[in-house]
């Protein structure tokens, strides 16, 4: 549905680059815009200079004005702040970024979600499209937000990488087809049990008909079994089992087994060497072209020259046989745990970082089969201690430089060192790009023996 605008007011919580996209969004259309954020206006300066001019702003205090008739969060902020509690009593609406844009999104939506991988499968999946001739429009959680695709004119597909933050506010989302690539516990310091976190994950497929398609890991306990309730087509991808009605790995190839019809779709050595490492990211983006009538040959191209994203299983140098890897984006245990298991060669592991309310202890054992030795950083190296007790071989360092240095020591050749730091990086960085791209410049600079 297309919400009226016109005159209406609108709050918006938060003043970061959605809150921006939003606001004037909304300010184009005739609505009374209004912007709140607990940061100070010298914080702000730079994104208050991108507002439309008749945007009013309200610093210092994100509680949305009496008056609101609806509420849109950005994707930061949490729904059950304190702070909304007087706008939820009155009954006002609050929606999510994503939401608001749905309700004016004309063109069919793949959305991605998962704790792990999302990023990589939506630009795989949208450079696939656009390779095969489609016009794909790709945002959400990955860099563009959505309410700012529908001012990029028309597109084919529209496809969406979305967190469970953005669709804690979702009520009306439908994709055409909705990928859930694994559920892992991650984000625990926001949505306080794995039940809650998991539960938002399943809204992407809430409002899907019998016409529609859900994506699903097969080899994934959490979400194998999902949509089973529902009128939607669910297809399954595994890595480990073939089967009946999805895309999955026979020896070397990735078959695609779909709508009673079987093919090979390319040999593992034939992919990209950023895609070898991140085949479970692979077979869902096979699975969704396939289905839209993608054919192998249009598919091709794309899978053996994707060079992967920045900071997630991102190769950067080859040093003394040593291969350094960035996997900065891997925030969160489950993520860690999917790319120590890509390696089968001794690893240097560093992590490490801002603590998420994630238990650690799942990586103990998998540590002592794939990690050769660990350096720890960040404000969780006390947490990482606590559950290693003393079984295996770390060391901790104050700064990242000391931590690269400290790693090449250990490594020889044919080892990794990889950055995967299990933890959010905003103890010590702005944010997991600066991380990764500190790691990858001290890596450049050292030296050989």
């Amino acid at each position: 549905m297309t919400m009226e605008l016109k005159n209406k007011n609108i709050s918006v919580i938060g003043l970061g680059g959605t809150g921006i996209a939003v606001a004037n969004f909304l300010s184009q259309r005739g609505a009374c815009v209004t912007v709140t954020d607990n940061k100070t206006r010298a914080q702000l300066s730079a994104s208050l200079k991108k507002l439309c001019a008749d945007v009013k702003t309200r610093l210092e205090n994100p509680t949305p004005p009496a008056d609101s008739e609806i509420v849109v969060l950005s994707p930061g902020v949490d729904i059950n702040s304190p702070f909304l509690a007087n706008t939820k009593q009155a009954g006002t609406e609050i929606i999510s970024e994503i939401e608001l844009a749905n309700r004016f999104n004309t063109v069919p939506i793949i959305a991605v979600t998962g704790t792990n991988g999302k990023s990589t499968c939506t630009s795989l999946i949208a450079e696939i499209l656009s390779q095969a001739g489609k016009t794909a429009q790709a945002g959400g959680n990955l860099g563009t937000p959505f309410i700012s695709l529908l001012d990029q004119g028309n597109s084919d597909y529209r496809v969406l990488e979305l967190s469970s933050f953005q669709m804690e506010a979702t009520s009306e989302l439908h994709p055409k087809v909705s990928v859930i690539l694994n559920i892992s516990p991650d984000h625990l310091d926001r949505h306080k049990d794995f039940n809650s976190y998991a539960k938002l994950k399943e809204k992407i497929y809430a409002h899907q008909t019998e016409s529609d398609f859900l994506i699903l890991n097969q080899d994934d306990a959490h979400t194998r079994d999902l949509g089973k309730d529902c009128s939607v087509q669910r297809v399954l991808f595994s890595s480990q089992t073939e089967l009946e009605n999805g895309v999955f790995l026979r020896g070397n190839k990735i078959i695609a087994r779909l709508q009673n019809d079987e093919q090979e779709i390319i040999a593992l050595e034939s992919l990209s060497k950023g895609l070898q490492w991140q085949v479970e990211n692979v077979l869902p983006a096979i699975a969704v072209a396939h289905l839209l009538n993608i054919s192998k040959e249009a598919m091709e191209p794309t899978l053996k020259t994707f060079s992967g994203l920045e900071h997630r299983l991102e190769w950067v140098r080859t040093l003394n046989g040593i291969d350094f890897v960035n996997d900065s984006k891997g925030t969160n245990v489950g993520s860690v745990r999917k790319s120590l298991n890509t390696f089968d060669r001794p690893i240097i592991l560093i992590a490490g970082g801002k603590d998420k309310g994630s238990d650690f202890s799942p990586l103990k054992n998998l540590m002592k089969e794939k990690v050769k030795h660990l350096v720890l950083i960040g404000e969780t190296r006390k947490k990482f201690r606590s559950i290693l007790n003393g079984s295996f071989d770390y060391e901790e360092s104050d700064n990242l430089e000391e931590a690269v240095h400290r790693a090449k020591a250990k490594a020889e050749d044919g080892d990794v060192v990889l950055l995967s730091p299990a933890c959010a990086s905003f103890d010590m960085f702005e944010n997991y790009e600066d991380r990764g791209n500190r790691f990858k410049t001290i890596v450049q600079n050292l030296k050989g023996s």
